[in-house]
């Protein structure tokens, strides 16, 4: 149950910071991987929780009109040559990047600091 908390939790800050925009992503990312949680993987985490709430945020702008969201999506698919669905695939693809690589590259530095202190983790 606590795994779950903290997994919403997760996601409700990125959601929160990501309308900051796309570079509150790794800052979030690399507190959460500096905190050291006891979770099996905290960059995964981090990335999955990133990837849903970017999600959370193109539905919420899909839900508000759905015209305009699929217009934007389909002209930038058509400059950039790729379909609409795979552009949307790589945002979501982009942010769960992002959170991941800050994550492990904060996780891994405050793990070594806290083994060189003599901190147990």
């Amino acid at each position: 149950m606590k795994r779950r908390l903290s997994f919403v939790a997760l996601v409700v800050a990125f959601a929160l910071a990501a309308r900051f925009g796309w570079w509150a992503v790794p800052v979030v990312a690399a507190l959460w991987g500096g905190m050291l949680p006891r979770v099996a993987s905290p960059a995964g985490t981090a990335a999955l929780a990133a990837g849903s709430a970017w999600g959370v945020w193109l539905l919420l702008d899909w839900g508000a009109d759905q015209g305009a969201f699929g217009a934007l999506a389909a002209r930038l698919g058509g400059v950039m040559t790729v379909p609409p669905a795979l552009l949307i695939l790589l945002t979501l693809v982009l942010a769960a990047l992002l959170a991941w690589s800050a994550a492990a590259l904060t996780g891994s530095i405050a793990l070594q600091i806290a083994h060189r202190s003599g901190g147990a983790r």
